[in-house]
């Protein structure tokens, strides 16, 4: 995938007012400081519109950077379309993955920042698993079927379930940036930039077709076309920033990361 607010309304209000970590629209009232570690930095509920933007992140999280932009030399001879086609290329061969993530979440508006980790799976086409360290015990689940979002960090009581189909595939975090790139956005070669010791493009998107989000930013490394990290603006202007290290290939994923089965007594909404 922190101080989020906890607003003094029932446990599914709770989750409509989570702003700085949730793309939803303004609550109607102010809500009240909590602590920092009751927020995952996802969707957490609504609809499934809502539920879309979980993988842009979701919740995406920024680790350490530690290097400056830099503009390489021979920039003007670099292509944004074309790292971003042999990406797509890199991603079309591969089967499944795993990473580990950090996650950062900042809304300036309300003057609050979240940040978790975990480690996020994904088996093509519609498996993916997100699950949290900190908060230890958030998951996010799509078993092919349905998408199920259970944050007892937030409410032990409730899980969400959406259908998978409704999500539109933007639990695939490489399908949503790299497939048809040169149609489907505006891309522009910024320069190089360091992430986890590991020398990246800098390629910011401006969207052409209705998006979830208003730009976005990814980093995708220059000695194998993998993306490292993604920054996303949001219609809100929620910035969300995600990024994965130790990132395993074709990994063999045990079919349980991709099950879930709500604990005893608590409720499944289902949207």
């Amino acid at each position: 995938m922190d101080a989020p607010p906890v607003p003094s309304a029932s446990p599914s209000r709770q989750i409509e007012h989570m702003k700085p970590s949730i793309p939803l629209r303004s609550p109607g009232s102010p809500p009240r400081p909590r602590p920092q570690r009751y927020c995952s930095g996802i969707a957490r509920a609504g609809s499934s519109s809502r539920i879309r933007k979980l993988a842009l992140l979701s919740a995406f999280a920024l680790g350490s950077l530690t290097a400056g932009l830099t503009a390489p030399s021979s920039l003007e001879a670099q292509d944004a379309t074309a790292i971003m086609e042999r990406a797509a290329e890199r991603y079309r061969s591969m089967a499944s993955f795993c990473a580990e993530f950090r996650q950062e979440v900042r809304n300036d508006l309300m003057r609050q920042t979240t940040r978790s980790r975990g480690e996020l799976c994904q088996a093509r086409p519609d498996r993916f698993e997100m699950r949290f360290t900190d908060p230890e015990g958030d998951r996010i689940v799509a078993d092919g079927e349905f998408v199920w979002v259970y944050f007892p960090s937030v409410d032990d009581g409730q899980v969400f379930r959406s259908s998978f189909a409704a999500t539109g595939g933007r639990f695939d975090l490489h399908r949503e940036f790299l497939s048809d790139p040169g149609r489907r956005y505006e891309s522009t070669l910024e320069g190089t930039e360091l992430v986890g010791g590991r020398q990246a493009h800098v390629i910011s998107l401006e969207p052409l077709e209705a998006s979830p989000y208003l730009r976005a930013r990814i980093w995708v490394a220059t000695d194998d076309p993998v993306i490292l990290q993604l920054e996303i603006v949001e219609e809100e202007g929620i910035v969300r920033e995600l990024e994965l290290f130790g990132l395993v290939l074709n990994a063999a994923i045990p079919g349980e990361r991709f099950r879930f089965v709500p604990p005893p007594g608590v409720q499944v909404i289902t949207r």
